[in-house]
């Protein structure tokens, strides 16, 4: 499993990075931007993500505006990334936007829970 992890804060980057490269490789970006460039050099190389896990509030680019493009790529690809939408927010009125606004696969709530994350990882035939 090829993943991206995209978020701005850098402790939790990494350890959700020190996790998800027990499964495969597992690249990061700090922000929305340098997360579309990643995914057009994956494409491009032959080589998409299988999972891209988003931070909603980040600079420059916000994760559904990235999302957004996510699905974008997605469409005229012909495919669907699965993608896991991670904030601090835990709000239904937060994950409701994350669904049904931003047509996420699935949702963590930050801190993260290893078993709950690899729970996710099962449902969705990932791991």
């Amino acid at each position: 499993m090829r993943s991206l992890i995209v978020d701005d804060d850098d402790i939790g980057r990494l350890m959700l990075a020190t996790f998800l490269e027990d499964f495969g490789p597992c690249d990061q970006a700090e922000n929305g931007q340098q997360a579309l460039d990643l995914i057009d050099a994956a494409t491009a190389e032959g080589n998409s993500y299988n999972l891209i896990c988003l931070d909603i509030v980040m600079p420059v680019m916000d994760g559904t505006t990235t999302l957004r493009g996510i699905r974008e790529r997605d469409q005229k690809q012909g495919g669907r990334t699965k993608v896991f939408m991670i904030s601090a927010c835990s709000s239904p009125e937060d994950i409701q936007d994350a669904f049904f606004e931003g047509d996420c696969d699935d949702y963590v709530v930050k801190p993260f829970q290893r078993e709950a994350v690899s729970q996710m990882l099962q449902r969705h035939k990932l791991i």
